[in-house]
Order: C-alpha cells, then structure tokens, then sequence
C-alpha cells in the first residue's frame, strides 16, 4: 500500500511574486528559500518557495495570463490553489486511486525531478492536490526538504 509522507508544500496562486514574497516574509516571518522560472502543465510560472515553520509555501505566479494559472486567477482572484502531497511510491499510489474510482486529470514528470498528478477538486471538497514523488529520495528533515528543492531547481528543465 502507497504512503503519503507528507505534506509537501502549499502552492498559492498570485498576481506578482516579488510583491507576495514580500508580503510574507514581512507579515509572517516567512524565510526565502529561491525563486525560478519553471514549466507545469505546458505553463510557463514563476515560484517562489518559501519556509514558514515547518512547511514550505509556493507562491506560483503565471507568466501567461491566458494559461491555466492565469485563468485561474481571473476566475477565483489570488490564493489557495493547491496542495501538494508526497508519496512513497507513486506508481501503487495511483493503482489505488484507480480501484477507488478516482479520476486522474493531469499527470507529468515535470523538469525531470518528480513525477506527479493532480486530482480533480471535484473530488475532494474544492480543493486540488498535486500527488508527487521526488526522483531523489531521504529528504527526512525540513532542512533536506528544502536542500532537495534547491537542488531539484538547479536541475528543472524549462
């Protein structure tokens, strides 16, 4: 049986990055960990990740605004846009998500340093979860969480 290990980052979708990362770095506190152009979904972003306790925050700002994220803005404004969840072994994950009957809408190797999926919020009370597991693994820590994110960013193909 798949595990879910945990919680992997919080991805918030916003209308400028640098003005977000600002905002919670001033107002919370929050530690900035980097900040890069990347590709999701075909779309072009850009993120930036940020400590907050013990979690990480994405702070996902679309480069395109006629692209998913961009749309997804112009519909519901800035926040929450997802989830992220790390799992131990992705192939049983979604064997399991199968036999449960749950649909599979989107899945990619993004950058060459995870494998993931989204699940439909239809699904899950409003709310999107992006399913992930990371090519290299042992990030135990917090802090070998984000050496692993500012590695895997190095290596994000875009």
């Amino acid at each position: 049986m798949a595990k879910i290990r945990r919680v992997d980052h919080i991805g918030i979708a916003v209308k400028n990055v640098d003005e977000a990362i600002e905002r919670f770095t001033r107002i919370l506190g929050a530690e900035f960990i980097a900040k890069k152009e990347i590709v999701l979904s075909g779309s072009k972003m850009c993120v930036g990740y940020l400590k907050l306790g013990d979690i990480i925050i994405g702070l996902d700002q679309p480069i395109n605004p006629k692209e998913f994220l961009g749309q997804f803005i112009e519909r519901r404004g800035e926040g929450l846009h997802h989830v992220g969840l790390e799992v131990d072994d992705m192939e049983a994950f979604k064997s399991e998500l199968r036999q449960k009957g749950v649909r599979i809408p989107h899945q990619e190797d993004p950058g060459g340093v995870r494998k993931e999926i989204l699940l439909s919020p239809k699904d899950l009370c409003g709310v999107v979860f992006q399913i992930m597991e990371w090519s290299e693994k042992g990030a135990e820590t917090l802090e070998e969480h984000i050496d692993r994110l500012q590695r895997a960013l190095k290596k994000w193909v875009v």
